[in-house]
């Protein structure tokens, strides 16, 4: 668990560095916004590591252990390339900035997929929930880390520093990696594509990644992407907004994960997607004084508070169990690659919704969004039940039963 947690505290960093800190850094830097368009361009290379999930699982190299050599050889890489950033100025050397972005990226997605399969490998369908639960917890602090850690760090001691830090805790889990002994496993054999194709061909599958996952997902994640502009538009303060989704919101997601850790051993996955499923449909409905502009101050402003950070909660509450479900649903075999695939997933849904719900609340306004996100979090709620009910392997109960 200390190794899985490590590794996971450190999977985020690197993204979470150049997505959010680099391009504060850029903008006060006097970059333009076609320069700041390239650095979003530039995370294509992250958005595709679900394709390194066969490669990870096929090749290795056996005197180290299989996901542990990769594990090694990424950490190595990462470090590396965080500590190549400290002599180049992040506008003048922009380009070669970039370029070692992209490196990282691609580096640190082989690094999370090896992570993943390393888990598959290592824990019991009942340790799946606290490792998922440690997964999302230690990710909320790893975005902490790479953003606001890494700015407050910049303000004060500069640039070379704040990369020095970084690198310093990116290498982490190397102190763990090194004493780790890999049991051993099997590999996967054969063409990538026959490992992708035969996942979704499996019974439930293919409505599990296509139908389930975006349907419980889209509206939470198309509200959380208005509540940005909300608060601004209530004229919270920067520094308000800030805290309370930032540093709050993170650690509240951070408790509710390794909380929920611990009830997965106690409680079916079903019980668990439906019971998350509900209430953040239910919180969805407390930003509506925020999204009717009533969220100022007074009794609308602190409704608005202990909903945004409720809410992060909540999800944290519900990636925790779709992640010990993707667990559930991963062969030995292709771990690496099943977990990519259906996490992948999650990352597309996330990505159509921050695009998709700012696009049409300037057509409809903040209310019918919310409404409709909660609306659409119930569906996917009854959905995922059912699912659950018929194709998940622990779909009313763990071994351990709660008394």
């Amino acid at each position: 668990m200390a190794l899985l947690s490590s590794c996971y505290l450190v999977q985020d960093i690197g993204f979470s560095f150049f997505f959010l800190a680099l391009v504060v850094i850029l903008r006060q830097r006097g970059a333009s916004l076609e320069q700041l368009a390239l650095v979003n361009l530039a995370g294509f290379a992250w958005a595709g590591k679900f394709l390194l999930g066969p490669v990870v699982d096929r090749w290795s190299v056996r005197r180290f252990g299989h996901y542990r050599g990769w594990l090694l050889l990424t950490q190595a890489l990462m470090v590396l390339a965080l500590l190549c950033l400290l002599p180049l100025d992040p506008v003048g050397d922009l380009p070669l900035v970039l370029g070692v972005m992209v490196v990282m990226l691609i580096v640190a997605g082989a690094h999370d997929v090896a992570t993943n399969g390393l888990a598959v490998r290592l824990l019991t369908p009942e340790e799946r929930g606290t490792g998922s639960g440690l997964q999302i917890a230690a990710i909320s602090l790893s975005i902490i880390l790479g953003s606001s850690g890494t700015l407050l760090l910049y303000a004060h001691v500069g640039w070379e520093a704040a990369l020095g830090v970084l690198a310093a805790v990116t290498a982490l889990p190397l102190v763990f990696l090194l004493r780790f002994r890999e049991p051993p496993g099997p590999s996967a054999s054969g063409p990538a594509s026959r490992a992708l194709l035969s996942l979704v061909r499996r019974p439930g599958i293919a409505r599990w990644m296509l139908a389930v996952v975006p349907l419980y997902l889209l509206g939470v994640y198309s509200a959380e992407a208005l509540v940005p502009a909300m608060l601004v538009d209530a004229r919270w303060s920067t520094s308000r907004i800030a805290i309370v989704q930032g540093t709050l919101g993170g650690l509240a997601s951070a408790l509710a994960a390794l909380g929920t850790g611990m009830l997965l051993r106690r409680v079916s996955r079903r019980r668990a997607l439906r019971t998350f499923g509900f209430v953040q449909a239910l919180l969805l409905l407390f930003l509506l004084p925020v999204a009717t502009g009533h969220a100022g101050n007074g009794f609308g402003a602190t409704v608005t508070t202990l909903a945004v950070i409720l809410l992060w909660a909540a999800n944290a509450a519900a990636l925790s169990t779709i992640y010990s479900c993707a667990m559930d649903l991963a062969r030995p075999a292709t771990a690496a690659t099943d977990l990519a695939v259906q996490l992948a997933v999650v990352g597309v849904v996330r990505l159509v919704a921050n695009a998709s719900g700012p696009a049409l609340a300037g057509q409809a306004g903040y209310p019918p969004l919310i409404l409709a996100g909660a609306a659409l979090t119930l569906l996917g709620t009854v959905a995922a039940t059912r699912w659950a009910r018929h194709h998940h392997p622990h779909a009313t109960a763990l071994h351990v039963v709660a008394a």
